[in-house]
């Protein structure tokens, strides 16, 4: 118990930056080089002033990897070029293949979450390029790690005597799953955060201690580094000069405001002035936000409806938004965080009443929330004029952030490991959760598994040798539907084959589709091993809007990417077939399958104690509609005959058929549910001059069992008396 209470005793100082740096390792490892918004144009640049020695030019040319990054000041990616230059990167082109059905910005749809193939996602591939981004990304890592402890030396200047505080301040920073996603990414995002928690922590000290000039001149660069990191950075500088006026005003020392001041504004024309005149030079203007506008695309949006339609996203990508905008963690998480989100701003309002008379402790409130204020507006200001709603764009104010939301959840007296503990445990096991899974390749098996069910299909070298589905049943609108492919590949592909997965109805018409490299789109047919079998694990997803009624089949089949034709498979037992198609069950989406219009004949008969005529109609002089009701559940190959006889007909007695067509329902009556009402059609095809009056008999028969269900009518058959046949008369007299 004593070591418990000593605990604060600890050099929480350095241990805390160090315990974020190991858990930062886990994101390092689990996510591969593109994956996080912008890496891609972020390596574009780097490599470019790696290979050519000079800064990219914004152009409107979209083939250059750089992108709209080339508008950005570029301080991150002068430190990083002499890495990449120092490895061999001959390989890159080989190493970076995009992948062509990825799928960007839709976190709620399955697979295809790899911008890039990777073929060696774990263990890492330490070799050539990707080397060389590992080393940056470490590099970067330990950006971040400066910037959490700068929150943490920040808390501990704000409250210096608890150290409980500052332990939440830094988890709310560090343990931000989403914050330590990014700090493993090549990104500028970092070196901005770092200069700017270094800035606002010298801010802090400043507003504690007074004025002091060297504090004034490192301050100053910091301001000015941040901002050559990124522009987001030169919100400090407002913030610094109101701190300093504030000190100003309340202590006289006016000598100390001006060095500051003066401070700034040498740092920032001696850092970043050379860059503002290259910018003038090159797009004309000050920035160069209009150039990467004009490349990376403009909109125009109200501000209400930013925040009705992309808050929601903006909230989740702060917090846990993996991947290109794609992966999401549970929506639990997300609930959880809206939550202490608003404890803390309610606890906030209660710790500014607390501290009225506290000078020093409403300067702080003001500085931090002047920071967040003035970034959050400058994110809203750019998101209004492109698609920027993303939650790392504040991270340049995390400090402030998890400052004062640590501030109103102290204020409510939470205690700090109850937050701290659980954000911990959930950092770690993010990277486990919802990250590797979505870019490992599929397992490599010696045998099929005992589960699957045995299969012999083959396109061309690649073998279907069995699959696992679920057992045929209903499915809705918003369904998931689970399966297993087991492949193995015959031969070295020279090329890449794309897989495509559809639901279709009994027309052929798809419901849902997948087209994929195998993988999920991590693994492409050219890195397969002959002889091996790979479990292809997918999810179908049937959309929310999908609208059918009928049975549900899986289409399976392979085509060559990116036009080629369809391949056709070959069966072991019966050699080519167009196409390869399995049994689902039945797709319902919950549309009323009534009979409607004029024309209608209530009956009520029921067959079997299970099924009843609720309806029928006859019209076009050959078509008759029936409408039934299940009354109980039925399993079974059931069908509906209508037969017209010669004569009426009489048990025992000889009989003719003139006409018959049988039907079956359109979902088979074991997906159907006591109570729905469901139709069959009865198409007579009729022979010429065909016509008048007759009855149609029907009833349900099941070849398998050889038996009708039973109806109160001989041979178990109901008559529908009196159905005219033949052409409609105004067709006959025209």
């Amino acid at each position: 118990m004593g070591r418990f209470q000593n605990w604060r005793g600890l050099p929480l100082h350095w241990i805390l930056p160090l315990l974020f740096f190991c858990v930062g390792l886990l994101y390092l490892y689990a996510a591969p080089h593109f994956e996080a918004s912008d890496n891609i144009p972020h390596v574009g640049v780097v490599k470019w002033i790696a290979e050519r020695g000079a800064l990219p030019v914004q152009s409107a040319e979209h083939d250059h990897l750089y992108g709209q990054e080339a508008s950005q000041p570029p301080l991150y990616y002068l430190l990083m070029a002499p890495i990449w230059a120092l490895a061999d990167t001959s390989d890159f082109d080989e190493m970076f293949q995009l992948n062509p059905f990825v799928l960007i910005g839709h976190p709620k749809r399955l697979g295809n979450r790899n911008l890039v193939l990777y073929r060696q996602p774990y263990p890492p591939d330490l070799r050539g390029s990707s080397l060389a981004l590992y080393a940056i990304r470490l590099v970067t890592l330990c950006m971040a790690t400066a910037t959490v402890a700068a929150v943490h030396q920040s808390a501990r200047t704000i409250l210096p005597e608890s150290a409980g505080f500052a332990l939440l301040a830094f988890s709310l920073a560090a343990f931000n799953p989403m914050f330590l996603f990014i700090s493993t990414s090549v990104s500028n995002d970092n070196l901005v955060s770092m200069f700017a928690a270094l800035a606002c922590w010298g801010g802090l000290r400043m507003l504690r201690d007074g004025f002091d000039a060297r504090r004034s001149v490192a301050l100053s660069i910091a301001v000015a580094l941040a901002g050559l990191s990124k522009l987001g950075g030169l919100v400090m500088a407002p913030a610094l000069a109101l701190a300093g006026l504030w000190l100003w005003r309340r202590g006289g020392d006016r000598r100390g405001f001006f060095i500051l001041l003066g401070s700034l504004a040498i740092a920032l024309l001696l850092l970043l002035g050379w860059w503002i005149l290259r910018n003038l030079q090159l797009y004309g203007e000050l920035f160069g936000t209009s150039a990467m506008l004009d490349f990376f695309g403009r909109r125009s949006v109200s501000l209400s409806q930013l925040l009705l339609e992309e808050f929601q996203g903006l909230r989740i990508s702060f917090w846990g938004l993996f991947g290109a905008f794609s992966i999401l963690t549970h929506d639990l998480f997300y609930q959880l965080m809206d939550a202490l989100c608003l404890l803390g701003a309610g606890g906030l309002l209660l710790h500014a009443w607390g501290c009225r008379r506290r000078p020093f402790q409403l300067a702080v409130l003001g500085y931090l929330g002047f920071l967040l204020a003035v970034g959050g507006a400058m994110l809203i200001w750019w998101t209004m004029q492109t698609t920027a709603s993303t939650g790392r764009l504040l991270f340049p104010y995390i400090s402030s952030i998890a400052l004062l939301l640590a501030l109103g959840l102290r204020a409510l007296r939470i205690p700090p490991l109850l937050i701290s503990a659980p954000l911990f445990a959930f950092a770690v096991a993010a990277p486990f959760l919802y990250i590797i899974p979505n870019y490992q390749h599929p397992p490599q098996l010696e045998a099929l598994p005992a589960s699957a069910r045995p299969a012999d299909a083959q396109w061309d070298d690649i073998r279907l040798v069995g699959h696992q589905l679920p057992p045929p049943q209903r499915y809705a609108p918003g369904d998931h539907i689970p399966l297993s492919l087991y492949w193995q590949p015959q031969a070295q592909s020279s090329e890449r084959l794309a897989l495509f997965l559809t639901v279709i109805d009994a027309d052929g018409q798809a419901i849902a589709t997948i087209d994929s490299f195998p993988g999920w789109g991590s693994l492409p047919t050219t890195w397969w091993q002959p002889g091996a079998i790979y479990r292809d694990d997918y999810i179908l997803q049937l959309p929310e809007d999908a609208a059918g009624y009928s049975s549900a089949r899986l289409h399976i089949g392979w085509y060559a990417y990116p036009d080629g034709s369809d391949i056709r498979p070959e069966l072991a037992a019966g050699g080519a077939t167009d196409s390869y198609i399995l049994p689902l069950g039945a797709f319902v989406d919950g549309a009323s399958r009534e009979l409607a219009g004029e024309g209608l004949i209530a009956d009520g008969t029921v067959f079997g104690d299970a099924i009843q005529l609720n309806a029928y109609r006859f019209g076009d002089g050959s078509l008759l509609e029936l409408e039934w009701r299940l009354l109980r559940e039925m399993a079974g190959d059931w069908r509906v005959f209508a037969m017209v006889f010669s004569e009426p007909y009489q048990a025992g007695a000889a009989f003719e058929i003139l006409l018959q067509h049988d039907a079956a329902p359109a979902v088979a009556l074991e997906h159907l549910r006591p109570g729905e009402t469901f139709q069959t059609r009865h198409l007579f095809p009729l022979p010429a001059g065909f016509s008048g009056e007759h009855g149609v008999y029907v009833g349900w028969y099941n070849d398998d069992l050889v038996q009708r269900l039973a109806a109160p009518y001989p041979s178990n058959m109901l008559e529908l008396p009196g159905l005219r046949f033949g052409a409609p008369a105004d067709e006959t007299q025209s």
